[in-house]
């Protein structure tokens, strides 16, 4: 019997070494060429492990095996967009034991683990006890349009997991929104520009204003230029996931902080307002016993969609005994204005801690590891929010780092091995007899 976890790591490395951040639609794919590519890269694994498997028009694939009620499995190939400044080579690369590249972790990595172990479990004998079906979205990064299209031409399946949140096991995620809200510009603002994705903490941000500023700054990261009579700034912070924006730095705050120091009025009142993890300055900080704290993460700002306006697209994981609609008219009292409106949601996801899908799963993974850990709350979105009875099932272990949506995503072979015996053992213990 082959090495299936060293297949594993080769069919990751082929499916790393494809770019699919979401591009110009093109015929295979309404999503870009990288996301076609992968999608029929998948459905040729899934064949040689004995399943089969369909690309259904760029959108998503399916890899079945397996009769009787479904269980699905659901992770997607998009990625988010990633820069030159890493380590190694962000397509791929293995470097003193540890695994580089966009999507290692998020997601295309663990999909590829559930996918091999089910393989592994076939060529062992193994007969599943369901119909297991596998569903690689490619747009879960910026819109979930795969979903939407799986929701309107099948049925999707009632219960499942997704291997693309966090161990041991997350039995809730936080109601996630994206508000879109224009605010007054401050009159000497030319131009404030920075963000790629409202659900990644800004590493960039770039103003011009009207008038000379001193160009004395403390911060390396902070950079002032005057010119012909205008102050122009760039500000540079950390990326990092939303759903942890204290984990990076956002540039805004920093561009914010100096003018507030330098100019005050609405500078001041905007670095006040924005300028807090906890959504603290926009009234919106919140908290509940089943789900934790609100985050709030001003991912996207710029100035080019109505004249005289900021526009502000602001990334919320909200408790789930709140509403996205509560939230919304606390931030237009805090930020004075009117014009804010719900752009993107995904209402929250919540299973008893007792449920048998948790608990399966939970023992699989205390069993492989020899710990007794409890289930999680995350601020992240999973597909586990398209089931009826889903959950986040890894891959990021307690107490690791995750680098997911940061510069050098990785994962250490060993941690990586540890991942797929878990999805392997769980499997079995769910679906196979």
């Amino acid at each position: 019997m082959k090495d299936y976890f060293k297949y594993t790591v080769e069919k990751t490395m082929q499916l790393l070494a494809i770019d699919s951040v979401q591009s110009t639609p093109c015929p295979s794919s309404p999503f870009g060429e990288g996301v076609a590519k992968c999608l029929d890269l998948v459905c040729d694994i899934a064949k040689e492990l004995g399943m089969s498997a369909r690309n259904e028009g760029g959108y998503y694939c399916t890899c079945d095996v397996g009769e009787g009620e479904t269980f699905g499995i659901l992770g997607h190939v998009d990625v988010v967009p990633y820069d030159d400044d890493w380590s190694a080579n962000p397509l791929g690369e293995i470097k003193d034991g540890v695994i580089f590249g966009r999507g290692v972790l998020d997601d295309k990595g663990p999909m590829l683990c559930c996918l091999c172990a089910v393989g592994q479990l076939l060529d062992e004998g193994y007969k599943p006890n369901c119909k297991i079906r596998f569903i690689f979205g490619g747009n879960e990064e910026s819109g979930w349009k795969c979903i939407d299209r799986y929701n309107e031409l099948e049925k999707m399946p009632d219960r499942g997991f997704s291997p693309d949140g966090d161990f041991p096991v997350i039995n809730c995620e936080k109601g996630l929104v994206g508000y879109e809200i224009f605010v007054d510009a401050p009159q000497d603002l030319i131009s404030m520009n920075g963000g790629s994705r409202v659900n990644i903490v800004m590493a960039k941000c770039e103003c011009v204003l009207n008038g000379e500023l001193d160009c004395d700054s403390c911060d390396d990261n902070l950079k002032v230029r005057v010119k012909d009579g205008k102050t122009y700034i760039t500000a540079i912070g950390k990326p990092a996931h939303a759903s942890t924006p204290s984990e990076g730095d956002n540039a805004l705050w920093k561009a914010l902080k100096f003018l507030s120091e330098k100019k005050g009025g609405q500078y001041t009142f905007l670095y006040d307002t924005l300028c807090h993890n906890d959504g603290s300055g926009a009234d919106v900080k919140l908290c509940d016993e089943k789900s934790g704290k609100l985050t709030f993460n001003v991912g996207v700002v710029d100035t080019d969609t109505k004249e005289g306006k900021i526009r502000l697209l602001i990334d919320i994981r909200h408790p789930v005994t709140y509403t996205k609609e509560e939230i919304l008219e606390r931030l237009k009292k805090a930020l004075k204005t009117d014009d804010a409106k719900v752009r993107n949601f995904h209402d929250p996801l919540y299973l008893e801690k007792d449920n048998p899908l948790v608990q399966n799963l939970l023992s699989a993974y205390n069993e492989v590891t020899g710990e007794n850990l409890s289930p999680i709350t995350i601020g992240g979105g999973t597909y586990a929010r398209a089931l009826k009875c889903g959950v986040a099932f890894g891959p990021i272990f307690p107490n690791s780092e995750s680098t997911i949506h940061q510069k050098d995503e990785r994962v250490s072979i060993d941690e990586f091995k540890k991942t797929y015996d878990i999805y392997y053992h769980a499997i079995k213990k769910l679906l196979f007899t």
